[in-house]
């Protein structure tokens, strides 16, 4: 790897170990599951915010963070966060189930919800992705070694999340619990305004039209079609103030030239994209508008450490009135689909 793709991404914030420890111990504290009682525990992480108890560093630089132009500045990268110290390890066959009956502590479930209540973004659900779960897993399984899915083993080639589902999320936020450092996994990202710099006008212009399609996700489809065969509607890969709609391999343009600027564009993402390993303990969030993701596995050498290759993962909304329509009646903020 060289030149541009290999560009490093350097840390936002870092906890110092006394801060990460602290802010452990103040989310271990926490009673209420995150899975059973979603709103509760909002509530909770809510009043230690209010009791100024998640760390003045921390709560101002999530403040401020905030205030970027997402379109210039669209990663956040923070190291050394708060996650469990008791990690179990999961099968392939179904690690969600698993997750729920061995996984006691909530440590890295509540940075996550802390960060949200800090940042003053609210955290969505999608019916198709672990049944709903507002905390979901980017986690092997085996059914979906082979997709195009945050459960796959291979790579993931680069996309929007949700590219061209009826609601896609504002922000996605991980944070690495478990990774596999004999194996040769990247996370790959390129800012789009980047990628666009290497695009004519004419070729911008192209993507601002109605000419691509792009199918439901794999997870939406796979995981017990709960989209009642709702079909995905031709889009514009560019929409103005929206950003990027794009999954490469499974956007295609609906005529020649519509195409022939498509694989232009996949081109460009890839030539000004960044990659890097994530630790135990990073967490990186971007804006899913201004962002477009993807994650390569160059080489396996340990592959049973692969399939317990774990992240946590949020999808995050400026404000959930604005997808009231899609909830299901009984879940608020999990969207039917």
């Amino acid at each position: 790897m060289e030149g541009r793709t290999m560009q490093q991404i350097e840390y936002d914030f870092v906890f110092t170990d006394a801060e990460r420890d602290a802010l452990r111990a103040v989310l271990t504290d926490i009673a209420t599951s995150p899975y059973s009682d979603f709103d509760s525990y909002v509530s909770d992480m809510t009043r230690l915010h209010r009791d100024q108890r998640l760390g003045s560093r921390f709560t101002d630089f999530c403040e401020m963070s905030m205030l970027r132009d997402f379109a210039e500045r669209p990663l956040v990268v923070i190291g050394n966060a708060p996650i469990d110290l008791d990690l179990p390890r999961f099968g392939s066959a179904d690690p969600v189930q698993e997750k729920y009956r061995l996984k006691k502590t909530f440590v890295a479930e509540g940075f996550l919800a802390a960060y949200a209540v800090l940042t003053g973004t609210e955290i969505i659900g999608h019916l198709s992705v672990n049944g709903g779960d507002f905390f979901h897993d980017i986690y092997p399984k085996e059914s979906m070694f082979d997709t195009q899915s945050q459960k796959t083993l291979g790579t993931l080639k680069f996309h929007r999340d949700f590219t061209n589902h009826f609601v896609s999320p504002d922000f996605v936020n991980t944070l690495t619990l478990r990774d596999t450092p004999t194996n040769e996994v990247y996370s790959t990202f390129t800012v789009t305004a980047h990628a666009l710099e290497e695009l004519s006008d004419t070729d911008r212009e192209i993507l601002a039209q109605r000419r691509f399609y792009t199918p439901f996700d794999d997870v939406s489809t796979r995981e017990g079609n709960l989209l009642e065969g709702r079909r995905a509607e031709d889009h514009a890969v560019l929409s103005g103030d929206e950003g990027a709609r794009v999954f490469e391999g499974r956007t295609r343009g609906l005529d020649e030239e519509a195409q022939q600027v498509l694989d232009r564009f996949v081109a460009a993402l890839h030539s000004r994209k960044r990659m890097r390993v994530s630790k135990p303990g990073d967490s990186v969030t971007f804006s899913n508008r201004h962002v477009i993701h993807g994650r390569e596995v160059h080489a396996i050498h340990d592959v049973e450490g692969l399939k317990q290759r774990w992240l946590l993962k949020t999808h995050n909304v400026y404000t959930r009135q604005a997808f009231e329509e899609f909830f299901l009646g009984d879940r608020y903020g999990v969207v039917n689909g």
